[in-house]
């Protein structure tokens, strides 16, 4: 026993020399923290609004006892908008906070929640914010969603009793090893924080860095609880009468795209064109202020495009749809025979490809997918998703679906079962959530 506490009091005496550490490094640079958000707005002028929020200096004054959750971007508060629904419903009483980091992330979350939640931005990780955000919102549980983790934050957490959980969370090997470069800080960062893994691997790689196993279960990815309203599914089929009204015998997708990946999008839809003249392309970058870009990109392809604000639909013409809102992907892809999922060219891990297996087609991706490893293996192995590695291989698999319909269809089977034989992972994970509320 003395042995054991002895090793406990030298945890902690290794634990704050970090987290002293680190607090002193953020002092002398965070500065910086505001010429990253000046640089960022060269290309988002989004980036210049709000900085007040980013000191922790909100406007709101919550209540005690509410829900804090963050998520970092876009895909993330996508990811939380179920669990957000089911904890309006069981905690109706509670708070909810949510905070982005991106504008982009911002802009969704209040399309999506509106009124019913509080939402600012999430203060820079410097613990003077960081204190102030938290005695303004006073949250009674902090849901941090995958894995944005900062140490500051979980520091005052653990130091003010507030419990911690990592929603949906995935670690890949990649960023494991990154972790481990500061091990002695991932350590002390991650000692007293819950974690609900997405699938072994994940809860493998946050136990190596630290995590206390009666701290971490298995929940498999809430991304998998996706519906469909009849709503949405009813626009998305006027949307694709119009096409087909407009001589678009088939569509594809293009989701989530990045910089140095859109050339070869558009390289392999000009092939497809040669061939067959009623292709319709539909691109949404992943990031909207790219919009201007990505349509010089398709002029200097020698093709014609309409963006979706000016029309959902396409008149006979174009041969590219360019997205050029947030919001609108889960409803376009109800309107695709076909998907392509972005970040997967380049280097960059792919996005979610569940929405598109959910709504019922193929799925073609590049063969980086670090980011969603589990699940784009489980979809390969339903026959749902093909990988491809350059520009002719995706114009030869496109080709293939459109001679060959009864493919398309074994294709979508796949993905909606696979869909479904996943769910579940948010009732575990609001189980996880409800025994800490009660405590």
């Amino acid at each position: 026993m003395k042995a054991q506490s002895t090793k406990d009091y030298l945890s902690q005496c290794q634990h704050a020399v970090a987290n002293t550490l680190y607090g002193l490094i953020v002092t002398v640079i965070w500065p910086l923290f505001f010429v990253r958000l000046l640089f960022r707005s060269l290309s988002s002028r989004s980036y210049r609004h709000r900085w007040l929020e980013r000191c922790g200096l909100i406007k709101s004054q919550q209540c005690p006892g509410g829900i804090y959750l963050h998520a970092v971007s876009v895909g993330e508060v996508i990811a939380a908008e179920p669990l957000v629904s089911q904890l309006r419903v069981d905690y109706p009483h509670r708070p909810l906070i949510i905070t982005t980091t991106t504008p982009s992330g911002s802009e969704r979350a209040k399309n999506l929640f509106g009124d019913d939640v509080f939402h600012c931005y999430a203060p820079f990780d410097w613990l003077p914010f960081v204190c102030l955000f938290l005695v303004k919102t006073k949250p009674a549980l902090c849901i941090v969603m995958e894995t944005e983790l900062w140490p500051s934050m979980l520091f005052l957490c653990r130091k003010k009793a507030i419990p911690v959980v990592v929603a949906n969370a995935r670690l890949s090997d990649k960023s494991m090893r990154g972790y481990q470069r500061i091990s002695w800080l991932a350590n002390a960062m991650l000692r007293e924080v819950h974690v609900a893994a997405q699938y072994p691997p994940d809860a493998d790689n946050f136990l190596a860095l630290g995590v206390p196993k009666h701290h971490l279960r298995m929940t498999g990815s809430i991304k998998f609880d996706i519906t469909i309203s009849d709503s949405l599914a009813a626009q998305a089929k006027g949307i694709r009468q119009s096409h087909l009204k407009n001589g678009k015998q088939f569509v594809w997708l293009a989701g989530s795209t990045h910089d140095g990946e859109d050339e070869s999008i558009l390289a392999a839809h000009h092939t497809l064109l040669q061939k067959n003249a009623a292709t319709l392309l539909i691109l949404a970058p992943r990031h909207p202020e790219r919009c201007d870009k990505v349509a010089a990109l398709i002029e200097q392809n020698g093709l014609t495009h309409q963006r979706s604000s000016e029309a959902s639909s396409v008149n006979c013409l174009t041969q590219v749809l360019l997205i050029d809102s947030i919001g609108q992907l889960m409803l376009f892809y109800g309107t695709a025979d076909l998907a392509f999922i972005g970040g997967s060219i380049v280097p960059h891990g792919g996005h979610n490809p569940i929405e598109p297996a959910a709504w019922g087609m193929p799925i073609l991706a590049g063969p980086h997918l670090f980011n969603f490893a589990q699940i784009s293996q489980l979809l390969q192995d339903a026959g749902a998703l093909q990988l491809i590695n350059n520009t002719d291989e995706l114009a030869e698999d496109i080709s293939y679906y459109i001679e060959y319909p009864s493919q398309r269809e074994i294709a979508a089977q796949g993905g909606r079962s696979e869909v479904a034989s996943n769910q579940g992972a948010l009732q575990r994970l609001l189980e996880l959530i409800h025994s800490l509320l009660e405590r």
